[in-house]
């Protein structure tokens, strides 16, 4: 092919297919510039085949709405509201035509977007697509093979995760159970996607890889950024990022029933402001307070379930922190991209390798400038004992956690200390974590998703009176219960300095002495 072409043509047109090749290899990364280097390519090719609009039509028929399949109406879709809105495409879509809906079955309500939900928005909207669009639109039928299947356009819009190969029925059940195969059409493993919205879990019925080998794929392509390794039966699940920050958890049989992915996305947390993040009858007194407790420097452990909002409260929060501190984060892989929202401020975020662990990492705290300690996610007993010992050095923490009470926030902190060794008396493990962490914010999400700060609670030693529930949510709305300790009171004013002072007694009533 190259016969005849001058040497600096040839060199020209090897570096053009090196560069095709490394475009491909990088694609499934989670950055759009490999992904439109690929698509572009695509295009020109696509350009040059000079494609009639019967040949077009074939192809994908988008003025035959019934030859449409509803996962290519779903993609026709996103593609125009994408264009017009950019990444919040799939939000507005939602939006405007109120999904996802409620499907009721016998063991209970789930959220779901159906094949119905999807023909009846394509009718109605009833647009129209040029000749360059349909082109557009058939390449990227033709990417998918080598990105990331049916879930590619999805997992550029801003939503919270995408997961799948997460429910139906593995391809080995369909061999053993041949007579029952007919009856279960459609509920595969690889028949299963899911994406999170609003905190909510929705299940999109009508997409589907379309057999093993396309989910196993796209199971594997997630995990090739930084090229961490591949998933085989003795290393059956990973932990990666990608390019883009998601976070990518990925299993594999024998470890897991399927072949099955979680994309866990952080560009949705969008910089918000607590006041904008509650909602409800009373929701600026509780966040007036959470700003006080920040700008305090006190230490503060925000809890509750996956999905409940503790990381988007965290980062809304983080403005308040005393800009003269340096704020050192950890975390198993970069989620929070604090630099991103504050990029003038002094911070670092440290974060697991193979070589280095999460206890590593908060211990090279100790040899920074750092004023401010954040941790992700507290997720080991290693790493609990350790943020209870850096409290005494650190004039500031802010971490989450799963627990989903103070009494079982404090009980995994004191056994932590137990186990490590770091303590053999439980009541004096029990008295250091209850002087290490002065704030219990416990984060919430009901049925409907709807987000909000269940309570939160002034955490002081038994003597003194044990766990004061400051603020607590009911029925809409926020209730103030208790006073904060005068002593917490006093420890605030010290960072917030005497311009503050009287606003602060003030929205705290000056506090509560105790015994």
């Amino acid at each position: 092919m190259l016969v005849g072409l001058p040497k600096g043509e040839r060199k020209k047109y090897r570096l053009q297919i090196q560069q095709l090749r490394n475009a491909m290899r990088a694609c499934v990364y989670g950055a759009g510039g490999e992904k439109q280097y690929v698509k572009h390519y695509i295009m020109q090719e696509l350009t040059a085949l000079h494609l009639t609009l019967k040949e077009r039509h074939a192809l994908l028929p988008v003025d035959t709405p019934e030859r449409l399949t509803a996962a290519q109406k779903f993609d026709i879709l996103l593609y125009r509201y994408g264009k017009q809105y950019g990444k919040n495409g799939l939000m507005e879509l939602c939006e405007r035509w109120k999904l996802p809906g409620q499907i009721e079955r016998e063991d209970g309500t789930y959220f779901e977007i159906t094949a119905e939900d999807i023909s009846r928005i394509y009718r109605e909207e009833s647009f129209l697509l040029t000749g360059e669009e349909q082109t557009e639109l058939i390449c990227d039928m033709v990417y998918e093979c080598f990105g990331h299947g049916v879930i590619d356009r999805l997992r550029d819009f801003r939503i919270e995760g995408i997961s799948g190969g997460v429910s139906g029925l593995p391809e080995q059940f369909f061999r053993y159970e041949a007579e029952t195969a007919e009856a279960l059409t459609g509920n595969h493993s690889y028949d299963s996607i899911f994406v999170m919205l609003r905190g909510t879990t929705v299940r999109l019925s009508f997409l589907s890889f379309g057999s093993e080998q396309e989910l196993r794929r796209v199971t594997k392509s997630l995990l090739r950024f930084e090229a961490p390794g591949e998933l085989t039966y003795y290393h059956p699940y990973m932990v990666n990022d990608m390019k883009d920050g998601s976070r990518v958890f990925a299993c594999r049989p024998p470890f897991s029933e399927s072949w099955a992915f979680f994309i866990r996305k952080f560009d949705s947390m969008e910089e918000k402001r607590p006041e904008e993040l509650l909602v409800g009858v009373g929701a600026n007194t509780v966040t007036e307070a959470m700003k006080y407790f920040v700008r305090g420097g006190l230490h503060i452990a925000i809890t509750g379930a996956q999905g409940s909002g503790k990381t988007t409260l965290l980062k809304a929060l983080v403005r308040y922190i005393n800009p003269k501190y340096n704020l050192r984060i950890e975390e198993s892989v970069f989620e929070l991209w604090m630099r991103r929202e504050f990029p003038n401020r002094n911070i670092l975020t440290f974060r697991e390798t193979e070589s280095v662990d999460s206890t590593e990492g908060l211990d090279a705290f100790r040899k920074t400038d750092g004023n401010c300690l954040m941790m992700g996610e507290v997720g080991s007993i290693r790493s609990a004992a350790l943020i209870i010992e850096l409290s005494q050095v650190s004039e500031q923490q802010l971490f989450t956690h799963h627990a989903m009470t103070t009494d079982k926030l404090l009980g995994y902190f004191r056994n932590a200390l137990l186990r490590t060794g770091a303590y053999s008396d439980e009541r004096l493990a029990t008295e250091q974590v209850r002087e290490a962490i002065d704030i219990h914010v416990l984060c919430e999400k009901d049925i409907n998703g709807q987000r909000y700060v269940k309570e939160i609670a002034e955490i002081v030693p038994e003597s003194e009176g044990g766990v004061r529930v400051l603020y607590r949510y009911h029925d809409g709305c926020y209730k103030a219960e208790q006073k904060p300790t005068s002593k917490l009171l006093e420890r605030m004013i010290e960072r917030v300095g005497k311009k503050e002072e009287k606003n602060l007694c003030n929205f705290f009533g000056g506090g509560v002495e105790t015994s």
